[in-house]
């Protein structure tokens, strides 16, 4: 059913999935694009609601890439530029668990049960980006354009909560990356340079 409130649900889950502080998580990574397979090791620095980091390793500790996202601007170093399709900024977030809407994208509804929460948002572009939740906790997002799947995220949790595999898909490009989370950890604070062009760094 509808939720009786739409923005109201949208904030309430907004807040349940953004972090009180930044994290360091720490994964695994499978990439396969139209057949061709790679894995390696990889490390997100997060400070919601508008920094993130992301590096990815090769099995022999080869930087594949390093990508800062700073409000809806990515940063990458010119040296590994090309070598990844970023996810859109709303996917990208949405593969940790926290919903993050797109800037400047309208609410056009939200529906509230005792199974779960999903919102509908649509950008100045005339996609719809769309958040499923359960628990007050995200499990899906999908981004759409003309009634087609371009993007979406499945995540999965542990019995505790603990956000354990994220499955990213580019239907168009048949490209699927998945993050097995290894660890969650709740840190201080991070380098200021941590968000510059620069580098990758574990």
């Amino acid at each position: 059913p509808p939720a009786p409130d739409p923005q109201a649900a949208a904030d309430r889950l907004i807040r349940a999935t953004t972090p009180a502080s930044p994290q360091q998580v720490n994964f695994s990574w499978e990439l396969d694009e139209a057949g061709a397979r790679l894995r390696g090791r990889g490390v997100v620095r997060l400070h919601a609601p508008d920094r993130l980091r992301l590096d990815l390793f090769g099995p022999r500790g080869e930087t594949y890439l390093a990508a800062a996202l700073v409000g809806d601007s990515f940063r990458i170093p010119p040296a590994v530029a090309g070598r990844f399709a970023l996810p859109s900024p709303a996917l990208l977030w949405g593969a940790l668990g926290v919903v993050r809407p797109p800037t400047g994208a309208t609410l056009q509804g939200a529906t509230a049960s005792g199974e779960g929460t999903s919102l509908r948002y649509e950008t100045r572009q005339g996609e719809t980006v769309e958040f499923g939740a359960t628990a007050e906790r995200l499990r899906t997002v999908r981004r759409d354009a003309r009634s087609s799947a371009r993007e979406s995220i499945a995540l999965t949790y542990s019995d505790a909560g603990q956000l354990r595999r994220a499955e990213y898909r580019d239907w168009g490009a048949y490209r699927t990356l998945i993050l097995n989370i290894e660890t969650i950890n709740h840190v201080e604070s991070f380098p200021e340079d941590t968000w510059l062009q620069g580098s990758a760094s574990r």
